[in-house]
């Protein structure tokens, strides 16, 4: 065997098919699209901030209180992406007037998407969902957390619980054997918790079949030989 075909057989086995960018929200990189956000649960105006000339993105704030906005829980879309922000108030429901809370969904420039609280009494959750199109294979996705208590979730399943009391940044590995038609992240923790969609890449399952690592110990063997002269 020759040389080369050796070296076909190793970068099968190392490389796999190129690695798809997807993301959670619209990419204000090039700040062509000023940042909009449309609310999709009947609730009237959202609470909203175009930063595209500035941080990048935007944001989109909860800001319940029990004087002027009773709404603790909000649906909006954004760029052909859809996203929800949740109050679960600590405070006895007769106290709901005394509460008050800014929690934010914050889209960064690059595409990111950071989900925080902002009152340490009572729980958020979040999530940020799309429509796909994806073939088997599997999905590494990078998720930052601040210091606070926080589940994240994919398509309902459990992905990371964060207990440690320290900031992280940690990457993972979501095998999707049957495709996917939708994304759906969500993010749930104390009060004050903050979480980031930081980086997300899907790789396609390749249709040639792998070499095993006894197939290519054989053509390890062979190539030597054959180099050697045996």
């Amino acid at each position: 065997m020759k040389w080369w075909n050796i070296a076909a057989a190793l970068a099968v086995l190392a490389g796999g098919a190129d690695a798809e960018i997807l993301m959670m929200s619209h990419d204000f990189t090039e700040f062509e699209h000023p940042f909009w956000a449309t609310e999709a649960d009947g609730k009237g105006d959202l609470i909203q901030w175009d930063l595209t000339d500035k941080c990048g993105g935007g944001s989109v704030w909860l800001n319940a209180d029990g004087f002027f906005n009773n709404h603790l829980d909000r649906q909006y879309t954004a760029h052909g992406y859809r996203y929800g922000i949740k109050r679960i108030p600590g405070a006895p429901v007769d106290d709901i007037s005394d509460f008050v809370t800014n929690d934010w969904i914050q889209h960064h420039r690059d595409g990111a998407v950071e989900f925080g609280g902002n009152d340490s009494r009572g729980m958020v959750e979040f999530y940020a969902e799309r429509d796909v199109s994806l073939q088997p294979g599997f999905l590494t996705v990078t998720l930052s957390n601040d210091r606070e208590f926080a589940v994240w979730r994919f398509n309902g399943r459990v992905v990371y619980t964060h207990e440690s009391g320290e900031n992280n940044l940690q990457t993972f590995r979501i095998d999707i054997p049957d495709g996917l038609e939708q994304m759906r992240f969500e993010f749930s923790g104390s009060g004050t918790a903050d979480g980031v969609i930081e980086h997300i890449e899907y790789h396609k399952h390749s249709t040639v079949p792998e070499p095993s690592l006894g197939d290519l110990i054989d053509l390890i063997g062979s190539g030597v030989g054959g180099l050697i002269g045996w």
